[in-house]
């Protein structure tokens, strides 16, 4: 049993990553697009936040699972990749959906300024700044280098 809930863990968390990858880039490629338009719609490409949140259960209860028929949950490597998992997921949230918040807010405003020509200076600048911002490198930086954190953890079991 434990070898098919470690296999489901790792089935769960490709899959959760590959959700994800389409996440990434969307936002790597936001920080080049100057038309709001075609950013709009990358809104239609990625997965919803309702088949991450299920993936990331499914990724989660085998492992957590895993972990207890084991003698691995009383080990404090099991434990902390647990909690930097939690902490990756509420930087994600923070800087990744707030993100997506930020580039379509000002997108809208900016194809709003276009149609109406008011405030077409001001918007184009909300704009620029909103594709610039760190968001996406934060992101990306955490999780990928939480992951690797996880994945180290996971392999060599330090602790």
């Amino acid at each position: 049993m434990y070898n098919w809930l470690v296999f489901l863990h790792i089935l769960f968390a490709f899959l959760f990553m590959l959700a994800h990858g389409a996440h990434a880039a969307a936002m790597l490629k936001f920080r080049g697009e100057p038309d709001p338009e075609k950013s709009m719609n990358f809104d239609n490409i990625f997965p919803t936040t309702t088949l991450l949140r299920v993936l990331t259960v499914l990724m989660g209860v085998p492992g957590l699972i895993a972990a207890l028929i084991t003698p691995w949950w009383r080990q404090g490597w099991t434990w902390a990749s647990l909690v930097i998992f939690l902490t990756i997921s509420r930087i994600m949230f923070k800087y990744g959906a707030g993100y997506y918040d930020i580039i379509f807010g000002a997108a809208k405003r900016l194809i709003e300024a276009k149609k109406t020509n008011v405030s077409l200076p001001a918007a184009q600048k909300e704009y620029d700044e909103a594709r610039n911002s760190p968001h996406a490198i934060i992101v990306s930086i955490v999780g990928i280098g939480g992951l690797a954190i996880i994945l180290w953890l996971m392999r060599f079991k330090p602790f």
